[in-house]
């Protein structure tokens, strides 16, 4: 049979903590907008309003992921989820490095070649 549901049992936000949460992006969307349009009538300098969107961008993403992807509460399997992509990913980067040094070096030999006017 299935067991009964208890709701003190629930782990996991709720919808309060969800709003706050869909609040705060939205200032830090508007802070976004707020930075370009100070760069835009040059109060700001472009590299200041690039540092500071991308302040606000990574602080967003976090946020997302923390609570709107559970994160902060299903930690443990994300490992089983993060340490097989980065392993799949450091063997794609070996397995592909050898086309581009060898089309790098193809490269410059028709390059040198073609200055010489030899085949």
């Amino acid at each position: 049979m299935t067991e009964p549901h208890h709701p003190e049992a629930h782990h996991g936000p709720d919808i309060k903590l969800y709003m706050v949460v869909a609040v705060a992006l939205s200032v830090f969307t508007a802070t976004s907008f707020g930075v370009n349009s100070l760069v835009q009538r040059g109060t700001l300098t472009n590299t200041a309003g690039f540092v500071l969107i991308l302040g606000v961008a990574v602080f967003k993403a976090a946020l997302v992921g923390t609570y709107f992807m559970h994160l902060r509460w299903e930690w443990g399997k994300l490992y089983f989820m993060i340490i097989p992509a980065f392993i799949l990913a450091a063997m794609a980067a070996c397995a592909t490095l050898p086309d581009a040094v060898f089309a790098w070096h193809h490269d410059q030999a028709a390059t040198t070649h073609a200055s010489t006017g030899t085949r």
